[in-house]
């Protein structure tokens, strides 16, 4: 695919970098800085113009004969202008609005946007899960088939600890696809020991992935959170702390005033607090880390790492916060934080589920190698009409999941030995790098995940 991406900064690029190995991409930038940073990294085309110009707009899809369109400029109604206009010069093509405003999450049925990405409210709801599911460092989900991926710290007290995995009494929808431990992802976990410390890899739907947390144990639910941080994302989380039907309590602390009598407004149930989060005394004076969760959701990498490390001092019980360049993570992890949110694997996963083919990819997680793909199996695929207790699986690679389709009902089947794989059957599998050679021999030459 032939894709135009308006806009190089912290979405523009990743955008970039995510497809790059796969569709043919030119990035427009005003910015000639931007322009030159995307040219050095990135196999791809520059062009150093204004993108919400209509002229350059146009002649960018002319020129490229693109076939989809991002926009991933700051300004919401920008980059939903500019989708409008591609479609005006050519109504097949694809267009992708990057929004972060909630006022801008436009009907995408009649109004020339195809999909809307949103990293601010992604993030929102990352932070969400790993925030009420209290033994979670990680969440990552796939809406359009409804499953998902969530790890889970072993501490002490967890029930789980000292089984092993093949006897765990797993709740319905869920099944657990790898461990977490030493710095390392093991796959072949049936047989190993839960130990103290290892964090375990858990595939299935919402329901199931919250059904595990509670089976690994809960000694104290979540009811008490602060937020630092009237952002979006954080007025965002504030909201959905606040919807479902669990009794929260939620304060934002927030040093601007205006914001604070706009949070005030949107989200009355929750107490907002105009102070410097970041000043030791009101630290100590409002008692912000002895919440069950605290939340740290400035739009700085310095300011949350410092939070972070304030936090570590208290013995705070939970703490998540982001980080949005990339080279910050090994900071971050150096504090010992296992609950930081990359925006960059956000942003990354949010343009592969719209423009990145399934079988290519359908989400990462933590470290860039390790990927979720679909595999179709046809006739000539080595799984049909096979039990995957009888295939030889190389090292590295896991079948997760079957989607498939029964009677015109689709429904997704948690895979075990026993599992009978059809024709038609779609494969959700998992993989940490393994050698080209054996993704070629199992899934066929043309079928090598972009890793």
């Amino acid at each position: 695919m032939r894709v135009v991406i308006i806009g190089a900064g912290s979405v523009g690029f990743v955008a970039a970098e995510t497809i790059a190995g796969i569709h043919d991409v030119l990035v427009v930038d005003s910015d000639s800085m931007m322009a030159e940073k995307v040219k050095s990294s990135l196999n791809v085309s520059v062009l150093h113009e204004d993108g919400s110009n209509p002229r350059v707009l146009k002649e960018a899809i002319q020129k490229h004969n693109a076939e989809a369109v991002v926009s991933t400029l700051k300004d919401d109604a920008v980059n939903l202008f500019i989708c409008m206009m591609a479609k005006r010069y050519d109504r097949n093509i694809f267009t992708v609005a990057s929004v972060n405003h909630p006022d801008y999450r436009i009907d995408l049925s009649s109004d020339g946007v195809d999909m809307i990405i949103s990293p601010e409210m992604m993030t929102a709801r990352k932070i969400y899960k790993m925030a009420v599911m209290e033994n979670s460092t990680d969440f990552e989900f796939v809406d359009s088939l409804g499953v998902g991926v969530a790890v889970y710290r072993v501490k002490s007290d967890s029930t789980v600890v000292g089984q092993v995995v093949l006897h765990f009494r797993l709740p319905e929808e869920c099944s657990v696809i790898g461990i977490y431990r030493d710095g390392e992802l093991k796959l072949d976990v049936d047989t190993m020991e839960v130990r103290v410390g290892d964090g375990i890899c858990v595939f299935g739907s919402e329901e199931g992935l919250e059904a595990f947390n509670d089976f690994m144990g809960v000694d104290i639910k979540a009811v008490q959170f602060v937020i630092l941080g009237g952002s979006i994302m954080g007025a965002n989380l504030a909201k959905m702390l606040l919807k479902d039907k669990e009794k929260r309590f939620v304060t934002v602390v927030e040093l601007n005033e205006e914001r604070c009598r706009e949070l005030a407004k949107t989200i009355p149930e929750a107490m907002i607090l105009r102070e410097d989060y970041k000043d030791p005394r009101v630290q100590r004076s409002e008692e912000l880390f002895k919440a069950d969760c605290v939340v740290v959701a400035s739009g700085s990498d310095d300011t949350n790492l410092l939070m972070c490390m304030s936090a570590e001092r208290y013995n705070s019980r939970k703490v998540i916060t982001r980080y949005f360049k990339p080279e910050y993570k090994d900071i971050f992890v150096h504090t010992g934080l296992e609950t930081i949110v990359s925006y960059h694997r956000i942003v990354s996963n949010e343009i592969t589920n719209c423009v990145l083919p399934n079988d290519v990819a359908l989400m990462r997680m933590r470290n860039r190698n390790e990927l979720f793909f679909m595999h179709s199996v046809g006739k000539e695929s080595k799984f049909c009409d096979k039990y995957l207790g009888d295939l030889d699986i190389p090292e590295g690679i896991r079948v997760v999941a079957v989607y498939r389709a029964d009677a015109g009902q689709e429904r997704v089947i948690y895979t075990d030995l026993d599992t009978y794989i059809k024709e038609g059957d779609q494969l959700i599998v998992f993989t940490n790098l393994t050698r080209e050679s054996d993704f070629r021999r199992l899934f066929g030459k043309n079928a090598i995940p972009e890793l």
